[in-house]
């Protein structure tokens, strides 16, 4: 199967266009990991304020960039649609595997909907990142009241960032990867 006729897919349906949007928040998650650790040993206040929106921007950084590979999988196992028209907008694209009531960014939508192969290590890592593509990465709190009530209660129970995360989400980025050679 020749990749040059999908060329001709518009970059907003474009898994190639996901791919590279993907590798590129991974990379800019991984610089303001560094900078929050480094920021980090300084303890000021200020710092520590600081070293904090370091730590959570990267998280949000690698939800998302992790919320696009899968989404990059997706358009590429619906590359045939596309390319013959039976998809033509993103929107039609999202009705094929979300949910009505949710918002389109499962990370498990997308893998049980297409039936991407996942080790226990990689849903662990996909479940430490999924509140921060939905709340967790921009907002201090979830929507729900029950889960603000139970958070002001017990502390936050959000995923963390690690150091092992950085070499985990490649990894994961490169499997996603290989399996959309053409």
């Amino acid at each position: 199967m020749s990749a040059k006729k999908y060329t001709n897919i518009r970059p907003s349906l474009s898994w190639m266009v996901y791919e590279e949007h993907a590798l590129s928040l991974k990379l800019a998650a991984d610089d303001s990991f560094e900078k929050g650790k480094e920021v980090m040993r300084i303890r000021s206040q200020n710092e520590r304020i600081h070293a904090l929106g370091l730590f959570r921007g990267s998280m949000l950084m690698y939800a998302v960039s992790l919320e696009l590979i899968l989404k990059a999988r997706a358009l590429f196992e619906e590359k045939n649609n596309i390319l013959s028209g039976q998809i033509s907008s993103f929107k039609e694209f999202m009705k094929q595997w979300k949910s009505n009531n949710t918002n389109g960014h499962s990370y498990m939508e997308i893998v049980n909907h297409y039936k991407i192969e996942l080790s226990e290590k990689e849903i662990e890592l996909l479940n430490n990142f999924q509140n921060y593509t939905s709340w967790d990465g921009r907002f201090p709190f979830p929507k729900k009241e029950d889960e603000i009530t139970d958070m002001e209660k017990n502390g936050r129970t959000s995923g963390t960032a690690k150091t092992r995360h950085k070499q985990e989400i490649k990894e994961f980025l490169d499997k996603q990867m290989a399996a959309m050679t053409i």
